[in-house]
């Protein structure tokens, strides 16, 4: 092998992101992507929804300095699902995996991309990889229904394009190809090929096992890869909201543990604020901006921005 074929990227790794969001979202992405090395090459596509061709795209400097050895950007109407735009990114990439990262994602750990692959060599039987995936019944799927969930999860190009979509007109479409009954996760074990779930560690869990992870929905998520809504909404919840999300994720035999109010404190300013004190004063500003057009019942401006992003 010559040295230049040896870096030939396997795995393109989507990012998908809406326009509506609060950029600071985006930054946490892109921040965190720098920050950890990811153990392998890979190609880079940047699919943005909501924007049209002679809009300015948010973050191309963060594109200019991504670690990887392609960057592409692919533009979307918002009414598409994410799932639809998953599978067209698919369609066009050249490489053997593709790796989907949704707008809320956040890298948590080094190596991130050398854990996934390592998934797939390491297991023969290996059919898909997700940062996290549980057992909640969804759908008319009764407990324990295993599926690895939609974001931050890797599989093979060739068998996501050849895949069931089904007819990802909305949302919930989106949700059922998640964890239903003809979802992603069932569609690769008919094939007789296991879903994993890889840790930070870059250990790698059956299903049977996911619950043993601690990487969602578990004790305090140590051994998560990939952070989005969903674990944080777990991490920041009360001792009761977590109960709840325990037992619909592993069951009622699995218990939740008290997290420490500093803890949940520390959680939620590192979710809301990414960039700190600069995010801090845009949500002052704001705030400070609805309570003058309360006061001088003033309309808001839907074209007025309080503070940049």
């Amino acid at each position: 092998m010559s040295h230049n074929e040896e870096f030939v990227p396997r795995v393109t790794v989507l990012y998908l992101w809406r326009r509506v969001n609060d950029l600071r979202y985006a930054h946490a992405f892109f921040r965190s992507i720098r920050r950890f090395p990811a153990g392998a090459e890979y190609d880079f596509v940047f699919a943005v929804k909501d924007y049209a061709s002679d809009d300015q795209l948010p973050h191309i400097g963060d594109l200019a300095v991504l670690p990887c050895a392609s960057v592409k950007v692919m533009r979307f109407a918002d009414e598409r699902t994410p799932v639809s735009i998953y599978r067209e990114v698919s369609e066009g990439c050249g490489t053997e995996f593709v790796l989907v990262f949704n707008s809320w994602s956040r890298i948590l750990a080094p190596n991130w991309l050398a854990h996934y692959v390592g998934a797939f060599d390491c297991f023969a039987d290996c059919g898909l990889v997700g940062a996290s995936g549980s057992h909640e019944a969804a759908w008319s799927q009764p407990f324990p229904n295993m599926a690895i969930r939609s974001n931050a999860f890797m599989i093979r190009t060739s068998l996501f394009n050849a895949l069931e979509l089904g007819s990802l007109k909305t949302i919930l479409d989106d949700h059922r190809f998640e964890a239903g009954p003809d979802g992603m996760t069932r569609q690769v074990m008919a094939r007789n090929l296991t879903p994993l779930v890889v840790d930070r560690f870059g250990r790698a869990w059956r299903p049977r096992n996911w619950g043993q992870s601690r990487t969602f929905r578990v004790r305090e998520q140590e051994g998560l890869l990939v952070a989005d809504n969903r674990t944080n909404q777990y991490a920041c919840g009360s001792a009761r909201k977590r109960g709840r999300l325990v037992e619909r994720a592993w069951g009622p035999e699995m218990t939740a543990r008290r997290s420490a109010l500093h803890r949940r404190i520390l959680e939620w300013l590192w979710w809301n604020y990414p960039r700190g004190p600069l995010d801090m004063a845009r949500d002052g500003l704001a705030a400070f901006d609805r309570l003058l057009r309360k006061i001088t019942r003033r309309p808001a401006d839907p074209g007025r921005k309080v503070f940049p992003n």
